[in-house]
């Protein structure tokens, strides 16, 4: 047993600072690899709402929001284009970016520990817990810019440790290469600077000796900044605000995002759900014994004499001043910007948790053997459970369906322009990715809801838009943006609405072939099946008002294995609606002799042999129930005009 904790212990004593980094680095990279987002985002959590925006931007060298962050989209693009080139998809190229940068700082919280005084393989152990956190994990499982932010962060709290020590010219120009960067990247690394002044204190002679070398060195992440203009003016087709206009360039350099996310209360019971936020997404990050011990520690340290004092006062001013900036850009929801705040918490939690294991092995063998296990077997449990969680953000493929229901609508014929229109956000990103990436929706003008909807009409286009954009902005919405009184709609297809100023429907390209009528002042003017894919039919049915409607009625959709149906289980699928087209347009908006065109997806199931697909319409009546119109029936087509 003695041989068993001396081999340890010479271990602990000899590990190599860089091969322990590069190691837990790999590991790191392994754990973020299995959970990585290889499509486009469909996520609505609050950890993802930007990378939908990053996942367009890096394929077409593109620009994002504030701040721009031009040096990671920069470096983002290239990344993105080489693995293009070799076949790799641009979202998952876009994932592995922010993955790689994740690693890396998982390696750079092993040597800032290692250079505050922990055993390697300790400092090992402790950098590990951030990786198993809920918020590097998933940041670095997503095409996000906060991995590379925490890189720069690590980076420059490394190099003023080294420089405090050595008063070296080189550990100080890449001190200041590494805080201005990672300044001018994101602005909140302002926050660590305390803690570089504190750890650079005894080297002030040297640093004003270096101080005009250190200024140029600095000035270099200014200038990255001209990449946002040259990718504007070299023909950039995403980016956000005006980066090509002088006004626009310095609004966004200058931009902070202060007075858009910092809000102060002066209500103390906000005050209190505030703290309660934030303790509560902090809990979800780590466990809270070990993010206790971690920080607890690096206080304790503040009480010893020497440099360990001054140590652990830098590092508590490291993550104190990202704790406060957490607090106060509280907006009443956890946002993305919250999320990303409390990163460098994590961090240096991690550092002073592989000071403490590594003071426990110094003091008693055994005592810090049963700490490391303690630890591990924590990090394995808070892993196990945090990974189902991140997988269902970066598995996510609701917005699929959205792409498929646009798709209906590609290549539409070159005399008819097609615009659609869908919510900027996760839909619109994730249309304009397929449209660019994966060559779907071809054919399609795709603008976001903040376009000039007036002018596209005006111009002659064919305006469409996902039903679902309704849940968010009404048809009364749109009549006001277009100045209209009222706004006709039809279906393009299942999913797929268009607005029209007049009917859009022609009566004369519509023969009443079917000419069914429903005895509700409806009638059905024709109506047509066809098969879309193997398990699938397409519905389309022409309504014809001839008189105005008293009632509000319904849709009843039925697909049947016999026909009528003998009992429920007959009925094989149903596609019933509140209301016409998708539910968006009421009988009571119809005028008389208006044709409306609406359709509707079927799904077979599995094994089914059905016959028929019977339509109606119903309403409900305060004492008699449902009333149904009469029923038509469409035989199912032959499956030779399957596509």
């Amino acid at each position: 047993m003695m041989k068993f904790f001396e081999k340890i212990r010479t271990m602990l004593k000899e590990g190599n600072p860089k091969t322990w980094a590069a190691v837990t680095g790999l590991v790191a990279l392994a754990l973020f690899l299995s959970t990585l987002q290889l499509n486009v985002n469909s996520s609505l959590n609050s950890y993802a709402t930007d990378v939908g925006e990053i996942q367009n931007a890096l394929p077409r060298w593109g620009l994002i929001h504030y701040s721009g962050y031009p040096l990671y989209t920069a470096l983002g693009s290239l990344f993105v284009a080489a693995l293009r080139a070799v076949g790799v998809q641009p979202a998952a190229s876009a994932s592995l970016f922010s993955a790689l940068w994740g690693a890396a700082s998982v390696a750079l919280i092993v040597l800032l520990a290692c250079e505050l005084g922990a055993s390697a393989p300790l400092a090992a152990l402790g950098a590990l817990a951030t990786a198993t956190a809920t918020a590097l994990w998933m940041d670095s499982s997503i095409a996000e810019v906060h991995t590379f932010t925490l890189f720069f962060t690590l980076a420059s709290l490394l190099y003023a440790v080294r420089f405090g020590r050595s008063g070296t010219r080189r550990d100080l120009l890449l001190l200041a290469l590494f805080f201005s960067q990672g300044v001018m990247h994101q602005r909140s690394v302002v926050a660590i600077g305390p803690a570089i002044a504190v750890l650079i204190w005894p080297q002030l002679r040297v640093l004003w000796r270096n101080i005009i070398p250190a200024i140029g060195v600095s000035f270099l992440a200014f200038l990255t900044y001209l990449y946002m203009p040259f990718r504007v003016w070299t023909g950039a087709t995403w980016f956000f605000g005006s980066p090509g206009t002088w006004d626009g360039f310095w609004a966004l350099v200058f931009d902070n995002r202060g007075g858009r996310v910092f809000r102060l209360d002066s209500d103390w019971d906000r005050w209190i759900k505030r703290i309660q936020t934030v303790t509560g997404i902090i809990a979800d990050d780590m466990a809270w014994p070990l993010l206790l011990l971690g920080l607890g520690a690096l206080a304790w340290l503040m009480l010893k004499k020497g440099k360990g004092q001054r140590y652990g006062l830098s590092m508590t001013l490291a993550w104190i001043p990202n704790l406060l900036v957490t607090l106060v850009i509280w907006r009443g929801r956890v946002t993305d910007a919250q999320l990303a705040a409390k990163v460098p918490i994590l961090a240096i939690a991690s550092v002073g948790l592989a000071l403490l294991l590594t003071w426990l092995w110094q003091r008693s063998q055994r005592l810090g053997l049963l700490a490391s296990l303690a630890v591990t077997v924590a990090l394995i449990g808070w892993g196990w459970n945090v990974r189902p969680f991140i997988l269902s953000v970066t598995r996510d493929t609701t917005v699929e369906e959205v792409i498929a229901a646009a798709d209906q609508v590609s290549h539409p014929p070159a005399d008819r322009p097609t615009t659609l229109v869908s919510l900027w956000g996760t839909d619109y990103w994730a249309l304009a990715y397929a449209q660019e990436c994966r060559e779907q929706l071809q054919g399609l003008n795709l603008v976001d809801h903040n376009a000039n909807h007036r002018e596209i009409m005006a111009r002659g286009d064919r305006f469409l838009t996902v039903a679902k954009t309704f849940y968010v902005f009404p048809v009364s919405w749109w009549e006001e943006e277009l100045k209209v009184e009222r706004l006709y709609l039809a279906s393009a297809a299942p999913g797929v609405v268009e607005m029209s100023l007049t009917p859009p429907i022609d009566p004369a390209s519509v023969p009443a072939a079917r000419d069914f009528d429903l005895e509700n002042g409806v009638h059905v003017r024709d109506a047509a099946l066809e098969w879309v894919a193997d398990d699938r039919l397409r519905l389309t049915v022409y309504w014809e008002a001839l008189q105005p409607m008293e009632n509000e009625y319904s849709v009843a959709v039925h697909l049947v294995a016999y026909d009528p149906p003998r009992e429920a289980a007959d009925v094989l699928y149903q596609a019933d609606a509140p209301h016409p087209i998708d539910s968006w347009y009421p009988t009571s908006r119809w005028t008389p002799g208006e044709i409306v065109r609406d359709s509707y997806a079927l799904l077979l199931p599995e094994g089914s042999a059905p016959v028929a697909v019977r339509v109606a319409m119903y309403r409900t009546d305060p004492e008699a129930g449902f009333l149904n119109t009469p029923w038509l029936s469409l035989p199912i087509p032959e499956r030779s005009n399957l596509p």
